[in-house]
């Protein structure tokens, strides 16, 4: 079956997805005038953020497992129908406390929606070079909403005021939840156990609690250490847990599948990479450049046109090169646009550093997403899409926020900022490498 005969499948999953991505960087641009107007106290703004990551990154395999179990597409309706009507709480929130809640509720809808998204994707477009074409144009589509969401949220708060960053959300959403069941077929596994419930429990746990740490390091410091060593107790609770069960969540067997496991490691560098290149990258723009929230935005855009590009042409340089030079390229060229960036000076530093690395480093972020996504969700039964689609999204986002604090934290903590960047940049070059690494270990040459 031809790309062009699942279009509109392929549209609804993408904004499905472009949802979640456009959220999170439209609520950062939106602090400052959500702390002003609700008179939410400097330590608890963070926690617009945390509430988000902590339920998204808690339930992400669980909410994959329970596409599998209870029908994906199914999943995807109540996870964005939940994201939707939480994303209108959340504009119409008066305290800090509502708006909290309504944070970690959206996190939940995301992460039920988000995984059965990617294994609808997968069990849609079951070729290879239909499933790379798939994945190509997804990349495209979520790395222009999250350039996008700076853009708006910069637009949305300066006129309309900062509720409008969640209301925008609302009706895309209930529109993309209503036209799902007549727009995808159902998919699910109907041979599947009962769920496991306590392995979803320490799972959930294992994961929220690590999303804590991860969200919270820089604040708490040394006091981190128990957090991550709970989060760490609870996940080899886990996994004990799924070697001894009859009927496990997670079958430790899929980890013995090199290209899978390697995707995902390989995942954890280029999504860490990439997040940790716009975070401090924004900060260089504001507090250095001194660009306003909206031209901070506006110069993200070479970047999602890049971004794009390298999405789009990411099938046909897999065709042409293979999966497993493909994705390793990409990463050493990220690499090599990180080393640039390291060496960005105090002054005027968009023009001569930063602009050529977005040109870079957007496509060649954008090429390596695809086969690693692709074979991220190889050597699986039929039966456990979903279940692959949560484990590559959590090393996505949660495995990329790990990523994201280290080079965070070895910025910020540096006595001068540009300094501490440029050390953060050649760490990430370094972890792109070691990722570059990964994919030539594991992933196949060719797709066949």
């Amino acid at each position: 079956m031809r790309l062009s005969e699942w279009r509109p499948a392929l549209i609804l999953l993408c904004a499905a997805d472009v949802l979640v991505t456009l959220d999170g960087t439209i609520v950062t641009v939106a602090l400052p005038a959500i702390e002003r107007d609700l008179g939410t106290a400097q330590a608890d703004l963070q926690w617009v953020v945390t509430a988000y990551t902590l339920t998204l990154g808690a339930f992400l395999l669980v909410g994959g497992r329970a596409g599998d179990l209870f029908g994906r597409r199914r999943i995807l309706v109540v996870g964005l129908v939940v994201f939707a009507l939480a994303s209108g709480v959340a504009g119409l929130a008066h305290t800090t406390a509502l708006l909290l809640s309504a944070r970690a509720v959206q996190g939940l809808g995301a992460a039920l929606a988000v995984p059965a998204a990617l294994a609808l994707l997968t069990a849609t477009y079951r070729r290879e070079r239909q499933r790379q074409r798939a994945l190509g144009y997804l990349s495209a589509a979520m790395d222009l909403g999250m350039v996008a969401g700076l853009v708006l949220g910069g637009v949305l708060t300066a006129t309309v005021g900062w509720p409008w960053c969640f209301f925008i959300v609302v009706p895309v959403g209930l529109l993309a939840a209503a036209l799902a069941p007549t727009t995808l077929q159902e998919s699910r596994d109907d041979d599947a156990p009962r769920l496991d419930v306590l392995g979803a429990i320490l799972v959930a746990t294992g994961f929220g609690t690590l999303a804590l740490g991860i969200s919270r390091a820089e604040q708490l410091g040394v006091a981190v250490v128990p957090v991550i060593a709970a989060a760490v107790a609870l996940l080899g609770g886990f996994v004990v847990l799924e070697r001894r069960t009859p009927a496990p969540m997670l079958r430790p067997a899929i980890f013995r599948h090199r290209a899978l496991t390697g995707s995902n490691l390989a995942l954890i560098a280029n999504a860490g990479g990439f997040g940790g290149m716009m975070f401090l990258a924004t900060l260089y723009l504001q507090q250095v450049l001194g660009f306003s929230a909206l031209e901070t935005g506006l110069a993200f855009v070479p970047l999602a046109l890049s971004a794009c590009a390298g999405g789009l042409a990411a099938p046909r340089i897999v065709a042409a090169a293979g999966p497993r030079r493909a994705a390793a390229l990409s990463m050493v060229t990220s690499a090599a646009a990180f080393v640039l960036l390291s060496r960005t000076p105090e002054v005027d530093g968009y023009l001569t550093h930063l602009l050529p690395a977005f040109t870079i480093a957007g496509f060649s972020f954008a090429a390596a997403f695809v086969p690693l996504t692709s074979h991220g969700m190889s050597g699986v039964r039929d039966g456990e899409r979903g279940l692959a689609s949560g484990l590559l999204q959590t090393s996505t986002h949660l495995g990329g926020a790990i990523v994201l604090t280290a080079l965070a934290t070895t910025a910020t903590s540096a006595a001068a900022f540009t300094a501490g960047s440029s050390t953060a940049f050649l760490i990430g070059a370094t972890l792109l490498t070691l990722g570059a690494l990964t994919a030539i270990r594991t992933l196949p040459r060719t797709d066949g």
